[in-house]
Order: C-alpha cells, then sequence, then structure tokens
C-alpha cells in the first residue's frame, strides 16, 4: 500500500488505533507538576517583599486551578512564621477570611509540603508549624540532601520518625523524600522511579528493609529569572520524546517536576512565564500523552496502578530498547527522502514511527511501502515491534 498524501492527515488520525494492534506495550505517560520552595534565606521578614508575593500566589495558584495544573509548595520555617505573624485580616478579606496557605490548598488545590535545610528547624518543627496553620499533615519531605548531613540532621534519622528539637512534643514519620540533592546542588540525583534508599553512601541500591521511599522528580527542569519559555519548554518537551518514542523503559513510572523559587515571583514577568510553560504542557495533556499530578497523585498512582514496583531511571540515560532477537536489524538510506528499508527482519514485525516531539507520524506492517515523502525534515525514531522483541532506531528524514 501507497500512502495517498492527500490524506495523510487523515491517516494520522488512526495512527493510535493502528498502535493498538500490535504487539508493543503502550508507552507510558509523563506525570508532571509544579513544585516551589520558600528558603529560610529569602526576605519573607520585609512586609512589602511578603504582600507583593501573596498577590502573585493567589494569581498562579487561580490560574493552575483554572487549567488543571498541580502544584506542590513546599515551606520552611520562615515563611511559616511569616504566614502566621503577617496573614493580617485585612489580608485574609482577600482570599475568603482565610490566610493565604490554608485558602491555596483548600480553594485552589495546592498540595502543600514541609522543606527544610535543618539549619535551626527540624523536618518534625516545620511540620509543626504546618499544623498550626491548620495545613493537613503531609507524609513527604521536600528535599534533602542525600549523601551527607541536611544541616544539623540527616534523613536516615527520618526513617522510623523523629521527634523535634524546636517543638520536642512533635513526632513526624514521613513515608517518601522527594529529590535527592547534595550540598550546593552540585551533583543531585537526576533519577526517575521510586525505590527505598539503603544509606547515605549506598543511596540508590533498593532496600527493601527500609521503609522510607525516594520519589524520583526527574531531570533538572529549574525555571530561573534568567529562563526563558522556549528553552524550558524544549527541555521538557525531550522528556516526553524520550518517553513517548520508546528511548525510555515503556514499564517505567515517569514523575517530572518543574521547579520554582517562590521568592522569584516577585519578579514582573516571572508568573507569565509560569502559565506559558503551564499552557504548553497542557497541549500534551490533552493529547493523552501526559497528565499533571500533584506528589501525592503520583505516589498513590504508584502504589495501585504501578503495584508499587520499584523503578529507577537517571534522566538522559537511554535504554538498550533492541532485544537479542532484533539485535540484526538495520535501516537504509538513513538519512532517508521517501523510502525506509529494513534489513535483517524476521518477518512478523510492525513498525511505529515517532517524530521528536514524541508523536506517531505513521505505524503499521510492510514500512517498506511506504513513502514518507510528505514527512517534515528532521529526526525521527524508528520503532521496530517482533512478537519476541523490540527495536528502536534513530532515523533522519532530509
Amino acid at each position: 500500500m501507497t500512502i495517498n498524501l492527500n490524506r495523510w492527515g487523515v491517516f494520522l488520525a488512526f495512527c493510535t488505533i493502528l498502535l493498538f494492534n500490535t504487539t508493543a506495550r503502550a508507552q507510558p505517560k509523563v506525570y508532571f507538576a509544579f513544585v516551589s520552595h520558600n528558603e529560610e534565606t529569602q526576605n519573607w521578614n520585609n512586609t512589602p517583599f511578603y504582600t507583593l508575593n501573596r498577590g502573585k500566589l493567589v494569581t498562579i495558584a487561580t490560574y493552575f486551578k483554572q487549567y488543571g495544573v498541580k502544584w506542590n509548595m513546599q515551606s520552611d520555617w520562615l515563611y511559616l512564621n511569616n504566614v502566621l505573624k503577617q496573614e493580617t485580616p485585612a489580608l485574609k478579606a482577600l482570599t475568603g477570611n482565610k490566610h493565604i496557605l490554608r485558602w491555596m490548598h483548600e480553594d485552589q488545590g495546592v498540595e502543600m509540603d514541609p522543606h527544610a535545610h535543618e539549619s535551626q528547624y527540624l523536618y518534625p518543627d516545620v511540620v509543626y508549624l504546618m499544623d498550626s496553620l491548620g495545613l493537613p499533615e503531609s507524609k513527604v519531605m521536600g528535599g534533602t540532601i542525600y549523601n551527607a548531613n541536611n544541616g544539623m540532621n540527616k534523613w536516615t534519622n527520618l526513617v522510623n520518625g523523629q521527634y523535634g528539637l524546636k517543638f520536642p512534643q512533635k513526632f513526624w514519620r514521613p513515608d517518601y523524600m522527594m529529590g535527592g540533592g547534595t550540598p550546593n546542588h552540585v551533583d543531585d540525583l537526576k533519577y526517575y522511579g521510586f525505590w527505598n534508599p539503603q544509606s547515605q553512601t549506598n543511596y540508590l541500591v533498593h532496600d527493601t528493609t527500609s521503609r522510607l521511599r525516594h520519589i524520583g522528580i526527574g531531570c533538572d527542569l529549574k525555571v530561573e529569572t534568567t529562563s526563558t519559555v522556549s528553552e524550558r519548554v524544549s527541555a521538557l518537551r525531550d522528556v516526553l520524546q524520550k518517553v513517548q518514542s520508546g528511548q525510555y523503559p515503556s514499564d517505567g513510572f515517569y514523575v517530572q517536576n518543574i521547579f520554582f523559587e517562590q521568592a522569584d515571583l516577585n519578579n514582573p514577568a516571572f508568573a507569565g512565564m509560569l502559565m506559558q510553560i503551564a499552557d504548553s504542557v497542557n497541549t500534551w495533556v490533552v493529547a493523552g500523552k501526559a497528565e499533571w499530578k500533584s506528589l501525592k497523585e503520583a505516589y498513590t498512582q504508584w502504589e495501585t496502578a504501578y503495584s508499587a514496583r520499584v523503578f529507577q531511571w537517571e534522566c538522559g540515560q537511554l535504554t538498550a530498547t533492541t532485544t537479542p532477537e532484533l539485535a540484526g536489524i538495520k535501516v537504509y538510506p538513513n538519512p532517508f527522502s521517501e523510502k525506509i528499508l529494513p534489513e535483517g527482519l524476521n518477518g512478523d514485525e510492525n513498525f511505529v514511527l515517532w517524530n521528536a516531539l514524541g508523536a506517531c507520524a505513521w505505524s503499521g506492517r510492510q514500512i517498506w511501502d511506504q513513502d514518507f515523502s510528505g514527512l517534515s525534515k528532521g529526526v525521527y525514531f524508528l520503532q521496530v515491534l517482533g512478537k519476541n522483541g523490540a527495536a528502536v532506531l534513530k532515523v533522519v528524514k532530509e
């Protein structure tokens, strides 16, 4: 069969149906969420700074709720103390007579987690302050140093729970810890998946006797005041493309956070940049390739639909997708202009051609009969699906 290029768009509409009939496992979705920190080194004691930031929080939280965007706001002790001190009746009147964090959580669906550098307050102390503000108790540590002390504490002290230092009556036992930082962020972990780290020195070793689980948050995708929308969206698209094209394992679980510093919202252009990034991700959500999930929603999905299976995959690591049964497959010419001609086939293969955005450009059998002259120039990934194996080959359309 030769593709009628005048009907190319109609053909693509059936790509998903054709994929369903292949022997391949469908690629998983990417679960996106914004994650923000407020730090103990920032100017939260300054009332004009705090008040300006509060207004920005209202803007972003309202926009995110309207468009289904998920956000984990992770707060340290200094900001929480200022919420307790600076939320006047006049300010609360602007948010339904609630302080800003309660309004964000109850009315806008923002998930609240503790964050602590533990220079003065331990994680249980930060959770105590959140309790004082009437916030639900999170089971997620919002970042910690994995291979050294985190201030005056270390994550291993929290495996079975710990009492506070400022508030010694407070006991907190998290179930999950996010991130995997290093001192000064010089070599942070960039992994997807869930596992139970064994120790500071053997953090990547899964230990079934350790109850505290690591949430991998993927590649380092931080939005800064010097960032541009296009380069951040490009980096996010690259993650999506690697998952959708089979360059990352098809049985993986991919949580990709989009990180920002809460204080950066006081920059005049910053909130608009976050909203534009959210809009871009929503095009992938609408296409069925991604979902917005808060950290709690993600780990609940992992515990249920994924059956809490251990998974660990480093950002940028490409899977060895070629199985022994298909190890001899090659394609020519490469680059190609019209035809893709594979050799080394067993005769039972199906094919899926993915573009660099992770979208299906074609799928079916007898790829050698197809005319691809109407395809846009660029990089593609040819997924070869046999009865007993699979392979992914990079091809270039010229």
